[in-house]
């Protein structure tokens, strides 16, 4: 790898480390962090695998950035592994130099470069995923060759996947993707016929049984918020124009540059892989997520981070694209016009996570020009001092209160930063808090409350409703580097009637 390279991918890496080591918990972070603290066999917004996890590692090693984040650097560890096996698989020995280029594209990526970094769903979604498609292919390769192919890869294909399953619920496009890849094949569709498809069927049900459960013991709320999470709204044109808008913002997310080079290289790869079926593969688990988006936001809501899964077989694919062929299929010699398009990606890569870490570590770029601008980007800062303020009327209070914000982010981010798993939140949402709510109606009953709201999410006639008196206290003004964010008010409600 040229050593300009090299700098690219040390400055990631740092941009990286500093935002796992100095970046406030995401909102969402601390989201799925409490619902670690709270066991369950699913919850309300996903799977429940990121919080059987937190709760593990907040369990053995406390409750930090760092461990926060600990999980990120495992699966990410797992998934350039499974990355360099691919290439392994695909190049031989080459895999060795390509395998920095592939890394450097995922990190380039916007999409990636953020999902695998936030201690959200998604990084042990695409992990798991990935490491399941790998296996399903070398299985495929095999038995297109002996009509058998190796059990265990199956197999473990299956139980890779069925992870990602409980991790979150997209994944099940790259299973949909493997399985209309099987479907379409002359060949192997005969694996319909075959006891272990079914045995993997199994495996796939078994690992859903605790999502099952959860859906069934309250009212299937999980499934309804997915199927009910958007009512098509809008003119009929405007509703023709949100697969454009999808495409759109897909494309910018995932790089313009590094979308060039995987077209670039599946072209290739249909001329150069012909002893394996990956190139048919990746054109499936492609093809059938991105389909079903696009139908998708025809009628409802189809967000880009929703088709992570359908790029992931694409980027072993690079190397085709990056460098120059030869009888033994590429070269180490780069090609000088896709070097400059990686260039580009890079670049842009780099320009766009620095001010993903720069919002996310110092201040929202947005507050340098307007005062309402980035609300979401807003909400990261400022908890430690709303904590502060908290305490202080805490022990004004003779009896300890509960504590109430106006949203489920803001919930979320105090009980994180105060160690205090018992918050809640009073919000027209629903979110996992409601159903929160509804189990400890009774000991919260009668209590007095300490109520955390802000500007964005104020304190509306509903939720004082639940109160016999709401008293105004205190605000908190939060700044950074003289930079005025936001102002969170705080309140005590007498009587609390949830």
């Amino acid at each position: 790898m040229p050593a300009y390279l090299s700098i690219f991918l040390a400055l990631f890496i740092v941009l990286r480390l500093i935002f796992w080591l100095s970046a406030p918990p995401n909102p969402d972070e601390a989201y799925y962090w409490l619902w670690g603290q709270h066991l369950d066999f699913s919850y309300y917004d996903h799977p429940p695998l990121q919080a059987w996890f937190q709760a593990w590692i907040t369990a053995w090693l406390g409750k930090s950035l760092f461990t926060l984040r600990l999980l990120n650097l495992l699966t990410n560890s797992i998934f350039f592994y499974t990355n360099y096996c691919i290439l392994k698989y695909l190049y031989g020995d080459r895999a060795r130099i390509y395998i920095w280029w592939v890394v450097l594209a995922v990190l380039a990526s916007p999409l990636y470069g953020m999902m695998l970094s936030l201690a959200w769903h998604d990084h042990l979604a695409v992990t798991f995923s990935l490491v399941g498609a790998y296996l399903c292919i070398r299985f495929l390769d095999e038995y297109l060759v002996d009509c058998k192919g190796t059990s265990w890869r199956l197999y473990g294909s299956a139980i890779a996947l069925s992870i990602a399953h409980i991790a979150k619920y997209n994944s099940l496009f790259m299973t949909l993707g493997l399985l209309v890849a099987i479907a379409t094949h002359a060949q192997l569709r005969n694996l319909f016929r075959d006891i272990r498809l079914g045995i993997c069927v199994g495996i796939g049900i078994l690992g859903f049984l605790p999502v099952l459960y959860w859906n069934y013991s309250n009212n299937f709320q999980s499934f309804r918020f997915y199927a009910d999470r958007s009512v098509a709204s809008g003119t009929p044109i405007m509703r023709l124009l949100e697969p454009l808008g999808f495409v759109g913002i897909s494309i910018l997310m995932l790089s313009p540059f590094v979308v060039w080079l995987m077209w670039q290289g599946f072209r290739k790869s249909k001329l150069l892989l012909l002893e394996t079926i990956y190139s048919y593969v990746s054109f499936w688990t492609f093809t059938i997520s991105t389909a079903l988006l696009m139908i998708t936001s025809l009628f409802s809501t189809a967000l880009y981070y929703w088709n992570i899964h359908a790029y992931l077989l694409l980027f072993p694919l690079l190397p085709l694209a990056l460098f120059k062929q030869n009888s033994n299929k590429t070269s180490v010699e780069p090609l000088s016009r896709s070097t400059l398009v990686f260039n580009g990606a890079n670049l842009f890569g780099l320009l766009f996570m620095t001010l993903f870490v720069w919002n996310s570590s110092m201040f929202p770029i947005s507050a340098l020009f307007s005062q309402d601008s980035d609300q979401d980007a807003r909400m990261i800062y400022g908890w430690q001092e709303v904590a502060v303020e908290v305490q202080k009327v805490i022990h004004t209070l003779p009896e300890l209160p509960v504590i109430i914000t106006s949203d489920y982010r803001s919930a979320s981010a105090l009980a994180y930063e105060m160690d205090n798993p018992n918050l809640t939140a009073v919000s027209q949402r629903i979110s996992q808090f409601t159903i929160w709510n509804l189990q400890n109606m009774a000991t919260q009953k009668g209590k007095n409350a300490i109520l955390v709201f802000d500007r964005w999410y104020p304190l509306n006639d509903k939720a004082i409703a639940h109160f016999d008196r709401v008293t105004p206290i205190s605000k908190v003004a939060i700044a950074r580097f003289g930079l005025p964010l936001k102002t969170y008010e705080i309140a005590i409600g007498q009587n609390y009637n949830p």
